[in-house]
């Protein structure tokens, strides 16, 4: 968890470092771009935040913590994102009796495009991440660990709110490259090849 904290406080001072060098070119360019049209491009380049509200919301109702952040860099249509949450998956949903309390620390890198400029409407992106996960075996009481390494594509659509502070509903397709399982006993668990997700983020971007 320290570890996860860490990387959330550098991931700010990084946005915060970002944001205060492009103020300068963007404020002696905001006059002139008052006048564009809503699609020209206002917004060159960029550094925003975000929380999807899904990994909280999700390990609430196992009364567990969840929490995700990320910080993402923009330039014209293109943006890059660093992604960290940390959740627990409530049993119904894992799909085998034999195995309780998976808990999930996820780590993704993400490349999106953009069909307007400034930042906003429809994307599509792809990218990797890494699942370290932590299941509970009922057999014996005991925890084991297991990663999957995830190839991820999704979309999702950015709706301005004020200024630059946005809602962000989203949906993507999970695919779990290796084959890394949990065996106790005669039972184990492997995470489904196949995942799907869709979920709501806010965020601001400078």
């Amino acid at each position: 968890m320290k570890k996860q904290i860490f990387l959330f406080v550098v991931m700010m001072a990084m946005a915060a470092t970002i944001s205060a060098q492009s103020n300068v070119v963007g404020k002696t360019s905001y006059k002139s771009n008052l006048k564009s049209q809503n699609d020209s491009l206002k917004t060159k380049q960029t550094v925003g935040v975000a929380i999807d509200l899904l990994p909280p919301i999700m390990s609430a109702t196992t009364g567990n913590f969840g929490y995700s952040a990320q910080l993402w860099y923009g330039y014209k249509k293109f943006r890059v994102r660093g992604v960290i949450a940390g959740f627990t998956m409530p049993d119904k949903l894992m799909g085998n009796d034999d195995f309780t309390n998976l808990e999930t620390t996820a780590t993704a890198l993400i490349f999106d495009y953009f069909l307007k400029n400034n930042f906003k409407g429809w994307w599509f992106g792809s990218g990797v991440e890494r699942w370290n996960n932590t299941i509970s075996s009922k057999s014996d009481n005991q925890n084991y660990t297991f990663k999957d390494y995830v190839a991820t594509a999704g979309s999702g659509y950015i709706f301005k709110v004020y200024r630059n502070f946005y809602v962000e509903p989203w949906g993507a397709v999970h695919y779990v490259m290796n084959d890394e399982k949990v065996s106790v006993g005669a039972t184990e668990y492997k995470t489904k090849k196949f995942q799907g997700e869709v979920s709501l983020k806010v965020g601001w971007h400078f």
